[in-house]
């Protein structure tokens, strides 16, 4: 049955056109709104010589968009887009059909539209970017040159940098850069015809066209930031100290360009000089008037830099912009206090109550978080908090208090609860928790999965392998399930042969999972193949710094002989992780094994 019948039957004109009977191939991508420049909003007042029956049925229309019934609505727009040869209807037509996920009836009404208005630049915006969503660009060329053309001069170049936007992700970048340098090819002495070639040519590849571009930008316009943040993407494949000339040169011209400071601190600081990063941070901080982007990521970098003061500064710069998000902010915060408070307990300078102030504001502002993908996070680590200043009956009381929406926001709170109590030294409390929430979801795999590792910290073995069995019948891609289950025979050294299997499944499941390679090279190491084992072992600690994994490779290195490279690995490890009772105990069978002791620096 033809499209337009199919939505409508009972309403379509004998003499409608045939192209709008086409069927819809494919599915609409994401963001046809926003891409295609179409503005989502209401259908303008009719005008007094309206027809009553087109009143009668956009109101019909719309009614069913507010009752949730976008079908109807599209049906209804759909006739009168073939009924009446109305700009606001076809406009109106492309929004539901967009939201249906329709192109071919999108891209009908924006046709009809452009042959109603065909000076409209809205119509030929319209018209332009739902055929570069439909991959059409030698159609799109000529509508998307008219529309530039059309633009008022002081809306063109803003028109042009918006291009990018127009192409889906899976866009081919060369026939894209071409479609870009012909309807950009009239404006070449503007920065923005420039810039936006330069980004068509970084998605094609072309590394030297985006120079080449970027410098003339910049002889056009040398304060762009644009261009330069460009060039500096370019430079840091090469290397990535290269940068840091370049940025160096450009805000001693232009010291306000928030943006590039930013970056430059973040460029020292992965360069490992973490006091001139701190210095560009504060310079950012100097300025009155800073964009929300670069105040939070100098805030970031701050925190990274240990100079949570910094960040605190600039987060709570940002609480008093109207448009941020309060909960990210307030999040932020708290961890910006909890990473003072660790520099604090680690100064010998620092006053005795002054990490205890810091954990205290980092718990008042995770607890300012009362809503959104941050607020689960933030009680968990106030929670935390609280429980390390011997007030775990007011951390329970905290998660058990918790608001959430989800099965898993719940499972989150429960683990982190249990985990409470367990670093408090109850586990046993800890797996009856756990238990009991098993009890009220048995199909919460994630929960008996905690609850089969509680067990076997409490040596309850029987309990583990039922738990683990349980989960993968539940879900017999639970990666972790057989591999906890494969490590701890192999850690017991029983069932070798078992262990193998199931350490190979959750290998095929997750390939580069650290601690699962981690498990293989121990089991390697029961299996007497050492060679193997550190090669699995040395993957594993690639992938992740862990005190297990490395007491794992000392321990392999020792039965091979290689005492000595043993050794220096122990030494590094404890130095990273003087806490680790993996490495305390392999340590024992070291000789001579003192850690190196190197003083604290900030």
């Amino acid at each position: 049955m033809p499209l337009l019948q199919n939505l409508f039957p009972a309403s379509l004109p004998k003499n409608a056109p045939t192209r709008l009977r086409h069927r819809v191939q494919g599915i609409l991508l994401a963001g046809w709104l926003s891409a295609t420049g179409v503005q989502a909003e209401p259908l303008p007042d009719s005008p007094v010589d309206t027809p009553p029956q087109v009143v009668f049925e956009v109101v019909l229309a719309e009614i069913a968009l507010k009752r949730d019934k976008p079908q109807i609505a599209l049906a209804a727009y759909a006739d009168l887009a073939l009924k009446y040869n109305d700009a606001a209807i076809f406009r109106r037509t492309m929004e539901i059909a967009a939201l249906n996920r329709h192109p071919e009836l999108m891209l009908e009404a924006a046709r009809l539209w452009v042959e109603k208005e065909p000076d409209s630049t809205d119509a030929l915006n319209a018209l332009s970017g739902t055929l570069i969503l439909l991959g059409r660009y030698a159609d799109a060329q000529p509508v998307l040159a008219r529309y530039l053309a059309l633009l008022p001069a002081d809306q063109r170049g803003r028109a042009m940098l918006q291009l990018p936007q127009r192409f889906p992700p899976s866009a081919d970048p060369q026939r894209a850069r071409k479609l870009v340098d012909l309807v950009t090819e009239p404006y070449l002495s503007m920065p923005e015809a420039l810039l936006t070639r330069a980004q068509f040519a970084l998605r094609a590849g072309d590394d030297a066209a985006v120079l080449q571009n970027v410098q003339q930008v910049r002889r056009l316009q040398p304060d762009s930031e644009a261009a330069l943040l460009l060039n500096a993407q370019i430079l840091a494949k090469q290397s990535p100290d290269a940068v840091l000339p370049l940025f160096a040169r450009f805000l001693s011209e232009y010291p306000k360009a928030a943006t590039v400071r930013a970056l430059y601190a973040q460029q020292l600081l992965n360069a490992g000089r973490l006091s001139e990063s701190r210095v560009e941070v504060a310079r950012v901080l100097e300025q009155n008037k800073v964009a929300p982007e670069p105040l939070f990521a100098v805030a970031a970098v701050a925190v990274q830099a240990q100079a949570p003061d910094l960040a605190i500064t600039a987060l709570n710069r940002l609480l008093q912009e109207d448009s941020i998000d309060t909960a990210l902010i307030e999040y932020n915060l708290g961890l910006a206090y909890e990473a003072r408070a660790d520099l604090e307990r680690g100064a010998q300078s620092a006053a005795s109550g002054d990490a205890a102030h810091s954990d205290a504001e980092a718990i008042l502002h995770y607890q300012q978080v009362s809503r959104g993908e941050y607020l689960v996070p933030a009680r968990l680590r106030a929670a935390n908090l609280m429980a390390k200043r011997g007030n775990l009956a007011g951390a329970q009381a905290l998660l058990q208090a918790t608001p959430v929406e989800t099965p898993g926001a719940r499972t989150e709170l429960v683990i982190g609860e249990a985990a409470l109590l367990r670093d408090a030294g109850d586990p046993a409390s800890a797996l009856k928790l756990v238990e009991r929430a098993v009890a009220k979801d048995p199909s919460n795999t994630v929960l008996r999965y905690e609850m089969g590792m509680m067990a076997e910290r409490l040596g309850k073995l029987d309990l583990f392998e039922r738990s683990m069995r349980e989960v993968i019948r539940r879900d017999p891609k639970y990666a972790q399930a057989y591999n906890a289950l494969g490590f701890t025979y192999a850690d017991r050294n029983i069932r070798l042969k078992e262990s193998r299997t199931l350490i190979e499944k959750a290998l095929s499941l997750a390939p580069n999972d650290p601690f699962i390679l981690d498990s293989m090279g121990w089991l390697c190491y029961r299996e007497h193949k050492l060679d193997a084992a550190l090669d699995y072992l040395n993957r594993a600690a690639a992938l992740r710094a862990d005190p297990e994994i490395i007491a794992h490779q000392v321990e392999v290195l020792r039965t091979m002989g290689r005492v000595e490279e043993a050794l220096r690995l122990w030494r590094v490890g404890s130095q990273r992780f003087p806490e680790s009772d993996q490495l305390k105990a392999v340590g024992k069978t070291l000789p001579v094994a003192t850690p190196a002791v190197t003083p604290r620096s900030l």
